[in-house]
């Protein structure tokens, strides 16, 4: 196999282009480490932002389990009639619905809800709205496009929202007579809008056996 021999170049010619080398080698070494350096606080910052969003994300778990206590709550109604607490609640059969005006699922599942509270409401059902992450006058705008005229509340600072251990919108939950959790509604994830995760409407059939559930258990409760 034939040898590649390196050009020659003379001893001089030799140094000076070692010496060249390792000044621009030295002179590259603290732009590097600056580089490096700037480069990590960038993202140091930023991973323990993500880390921080992924140990809050994990204590975020809904507290809708059934069998457990339902959170307290005093809320501003909408219509600025005054507030509405869970003692105006205990002892009836509750629906509680998340939503907001620009959440396409909520404006779907609109007309079923006052239908079914329409339907229920002699029987001492209660459907309950929770306005979130809305203006005032965008609310007032769907009740009155959709004629709610169940009690709708506003959860300014998502207190509640929290506590209910939200996923996302809408969202519906089934408390009994005794201010107890039976379950709640999440539909599957259809989207992200305005940073908030987008859920499926309830069906019907979701919403009216639950209610059943609820009223069967007031009245073994009275028996």
């Amino acid at each position: 196999m034939a040898m590649v021999w390196p050009r020659e170049v003379g001893f001089g010619a030799g140094m000076s282009e070692l010496g060249a080398n390792n000044r621009a080698a030295s002179g590259d070494a603290p732009r590097r480490r600056s580089r490096a350096f700037r480069l990590a606080v960038t993202l140091v910052p930023a991973l323990a932002f993500i880390g921080l969003l992924w140990i809050g994300l994990a204590r975020t778990g809904s507290q809708a389990e059934p069998g457990s206590s339902a959170p307290s709550f005093e809320l501003p109604v909408l219509d600025g009639s005054g507030a509405l607490t869970d003692e105006d609640l205990r002892g009836k059969p509750v629906v509680v619905n998340f939503w907001a005006s620009w959440c396409i699922p909520c404006r779907e599942e609109a007309p079923l809800l006052e239908k079914t509270w329409r339907a229920y409401r002699d029987q001492g059902v209660v459907i309950l709205g929770v306005n979130i992450q809305d203006a005032k006058s965008d609310a007032k705008r769907f009740v009155e496009e959709f004629g709610i005229t169940y009690p709708i509340v506003r959860d300014l600072d998502q207190s509640l929202t929290r506590d209910f251990g939200v996923k996302g919108l809408p969202e519906t939950f089934f408390v009994d007579h005794r201010w107890t959790f039976i379950g709640a509604i999440p539909g599957a994830k259809t989207g992200d809008q305005q940073g908030t995760v987008i859920l499926g409407a309830i069906s019907e059939d979701e919403l009216i056996s639950n209610i059943e559930i609820l009223i069967r258990r007031a009245g073994s409760a009275g028996e």
